[in-house]
């Protein structure tokens, strides 16, 4: 397997992990199997939580979820397509992808309420993904109050529902945009946050099902770096990936470095103050692990000659750990020396009389 980690955009519904419980909900939502009727969704969240994969994954493995998913008809939308920036051209692409034959002519609204009746009445249940929902809201000259209302008026009849995906609440939008519809105001909310510690699990422990696996030790180094945030998560496991093809040692200090900048460019940078632990933290494992370690070799290898396999990790710490020790009690006069005798003792230990 080659690098089963991307972040560019919506992961496709076979590369979907986690949200069961916000899928449960959804679903729930929708189904007709108890009351008849369907209730429209609205999923809110950060930018980069995942809310373009969820409502991507819907429309494309509802039938593992509903009773009767035959009856139902779905569609996506990017609202951030252009063809969709105008109200003739986003009801054409509704019904274009609900399979409607008749185009949406001079008035539009009166168009598109024929043809999702015509639907219902036919026994079908169409649900309408709008992703990107402020792009809607943002062309008020474009989608005036008039829409939202004959929305409205089709949930009313039960003939569509509506999953939506937006930064802000709908309310919030509405009233941003001064727009007095009902329609921002009848929705199941629906917030996504991020993924829980067993789904964060899930998605890095691909990893070690690639070509380049990673070690448990790796992928608790990742889930410590990005959380459970889904992006964050996608962006340290193809890093870690990219950086094992490489061959060789991964280096986690240029990792993390590459990590934070590319963070900061996609607007997620963490604040200092929420990552101070991990710096700390990396900070003392440096100065008490590594340093010690580094110094101990180098007194076996170099002033002692000792081949690099005739010496333990531990004794090389250990050693490294009392030199460090010396060195501070040297530098603030805790600890006086006489150096004719310590070049004496180096060169017994060496086995020169």
């Amino acid at each position: 397997m080659s690098n089963p980690f991307y972040y560019g955009g919506r992961v496709e519904p076979d590369q979907f992990v986690g949200r069961q419980s916000e899928l449960r909900r959804i679903f729930a939502a929708l189904e007709i199997a108890h009351t008849g009727q369907m209730q429209s969704v609205s999923v809110v969240g950060p930018r980069r939580i995942g809310k373009s994969s969820l409502l991507w994954y819907v429309t494309r493995r509802y039938d593992n979820y509903l009773q009767d998913a035959s009856k139902y008809r779905f569609v996506y939308i990017d609202l951030q397509n252009a063809r969709c920036h105008t109200l003739t051209g986003l009801l054409g692409e509704i019904t274009s992808q609900l399979g409607v034959r008749d185009r949406i002519g001079h008035q539009p609204l009166v168009a598109f309420q024929n043809a999702i009746t015509a639907l219902r009445h036919d026994g079908f249940l169409p649900v309408i993904c709008l992703d990107e929902f402020e792009e809607l809201v943002e062309r008020q000259t474009a989608f005036p109050v008039d829409v939202y209302d004959s929305w409205r008026s089709l949930m009313n009849q039960h003939a569509l529902a509506f999953i939506t995906a937006s930064k802000m609440p709908l309310p919030d939008l509405a009233q941003a945009g001064k727009y007095t519809s009902a329609f921002f105001n009848v929705f199941t909310s629906i917030r996504l946050g991020e993924l829980t510690d067993s789904e964060a699990r899930q998605l890095i422990a691909r990893g070690a099902r690639c070509d380049h696996p990673f070690t448990p030790r790796e992928q608790e180094n990742l889930l410590r770096l990005a959380g459970g945030h889904p992006y964050k998560l996608q962006l340290a496991g193809s890093l870690l990936y990219l950086a094992k093809a490489q061959g060789g040692p991964v280096r986690w200090s240029r990792l993390r470095r590459d990590f934070d900048r590319q963070c900061e460019h996609a607007g997620l940078a963490t604040p200092w103050r929420k990552t101070m632990g991990a710096h700390l933290t990396a900070a003392l494992s440096w100065l008490v692990i590594t340093l010690p370690t580094w110094l101990g070799r180098a007194v076996h290898e170099v002033v002692l000659r000792l081949k690099k396999d005739d010496v333990s990790q531990t004794t090389a710490w250990m050693c490294g750990a009392v030199l460090l020790i010396v060195s501070i009690g040297l530098l603030f006069g805790l600890i006086t020396i006489n150096l004719d005798e310590m070049l004496q003792l180096i060169e017994r230990i060496r086995g020169n009389p």
